[in-house]
This record gives C-alpha cells, sequence and structure tokens, in this order.
C-alpha cells in the first residue's frame, strides 16, 4: 500500500496536476479525505462557466454524504495539497452560513474569500505550497456567523495563462461547522459568474514575457470583511 500510495504521488508531482487530500483544524485533522467533497480525478478545471468551478467535478451534488467538521471563527486551518511546480497562487473562500453543509451545493451567489497568497517576496503562492511539501496554513475569520459552511481551496496555475481558456484551475471543497459570534461577511461573489476566462488575473499573454507578478491579484474579489 506504501508503494502504490508513493507511486501515486510521485505522478501526481511529474504531472504538476493536484487534488486536496486532508485538512486539519488547529492541527488536529478528521483524517485523510474525510471531510471533503473528493473530486474524481486529479485534472484542472477550465470552463468558468460549469458548476465544476464551484467545488470540482461532481463537487454541486447534494447531499454529498461527507462529514461536516467542526471549527470556530478564528481556528487554524492547514489544508494538504499535492505540490506543484506550476506558478500561481492559493485562496480559500467560505460559502454560508447554511443549516447543512452537505445539503448545499455551493452553486451561486454566497461565497467570499477569506485568504489570498499571490507573488510575495518573489514566490508564487504555490512554491509556498510546495516548500511545504503540499501543505498551507491561514486562519478563519474572526467575528462569523455560526452555522455549517463550505470552506473552498483553489491552485490558479498560471503556466498556460497566455491563451485563453489556458489558466488551470484546481479545487477542493470541504465541509465545516463553524461556532461564531458576527454576522455577515463582505463582499461576496457568485460561482459560477465571478469568474471570466478573458479577466486580466486569468488571461494573461505577457505571463512569461514582461509581466510584472508584484502587481498580480488572484480572481475572486479582494479578501472580505466581516462582522
Amino acid at each position: 500500500m506504501l508503494k502504490l500510495t508513493l507511486i501515486a504521488s510521485l505522478v501526481a508531482v511529474v504531472s504538476a496536476h493536484q487534488n486536496l487530500h486532508q485538512f486539519w483544524v488547529n492541527g488536529v485533522s478528521p483524517g485523510y479525505e474525510i471531510g471533503i467533497r473528493r473530486a474524481p480525478s486529479n485534472n484542472p478545471v477550465t470552463d468558468l462557466k460549469s458548476n465544476d468551478i464551484v467545488c470540482n467535478v461532481g463537487g454541486d451534488k447534494v447531499p454529498s454524504g461527507v462529514k461536516t467538521v467542526s471549527a470556530r471563527e478564528g481556528d487554524k486551518i492547514t489544508v494538504a495539497w499535492d505540490p506543484s511546480t506550476h506558478p500561481g497562487p492559493i485562496t480559500h473562500f467560505l460559502y454560508g452560513p447554511v443549516d447543512d453543509a452537505a445539503q448545499a451545493s455551493g452553486v451561486g451567489a454566497g461565497w467570499f474569500k477569506i485568504d489570498e497568497r499571490d507573488y510575495v517576496d518573489g514566490h508564487w503562492g504555490n512554491e509556498v505550497v510546495e516548500s511545504s511539501g503540499g501543505n498551507y496554513t491561514f486562519k478563519l475569520p474572526t467575528s462569523l456567523k455560526s452555522g455549517d459552511y463550505l470552506l473552498r481551496s483553489e491552485m490558479l496555475a498560471l503556466h498556460g495563462a497566455q491563451s485563453v481558456g489556458g489558466a488551470q484551475f484546481y479545487i477542493g471543497c470541504m465541509q465545516l461547522q463553524i461556532t461564531g459570534t458576527g454576522s455577515k461577511c463582505s463582499p461576496a461573489i457568485s460561482l459560477p459568474g465571478a469568474y471570466n476566462e478573458q479577466d486580466k488575473n486569468i488571461y494573461i499573454p505577457n505571463f512569461y514575457n514582461g509581466f510584472d507578478a508584484t502587481t498580480y491579484t488572484a480572481p475572486g474579489g479582494p479578501v472580505a470583511s466581516c462582522g
């Protein structure tokens, strides 16, 4: 089994295709691929108008049959991805609160960005993930309203962004039940709807020819404020 796992990991690294496999809340994990709407493959999503952009292929099917994991506002979240050498950001969004995360498709309005790592100090977000063996840590916002949420992790590979439709989105959604003390978070976006294939942060014709990466901001609008 270990040998097969090692081979699978090596294939993922060589192909540079990615999946989200595990997450931790304050250092405690529910288990490997537990609490995650598992994607059917490690292929990217490129059709930005399809429901696949929400939680990957088939990730909008409900009931999801996935365990919802407890957390509190301000908790530290660590996600574990297959590492990739493809340059690009990592971002995180929440959808909710809803009554039951397992019944929430995530399609439509209600997503808000809570974390973003673009090109900082000479390194893309994917490099930060790769240097940590596939792991990346951020915090849930404070002042969240109590309820169930979908937590969406997105790694955007920009090596093909020189062509329209060439950007590759790798997406994994987790289910959380968050205890909080706040209310609304804004601004919010719709998925699908917020991303368009010719947006300047998705289609970058000069990506390898003069593009200033320090000016880059990931899709999905600004990080939300919660109160």
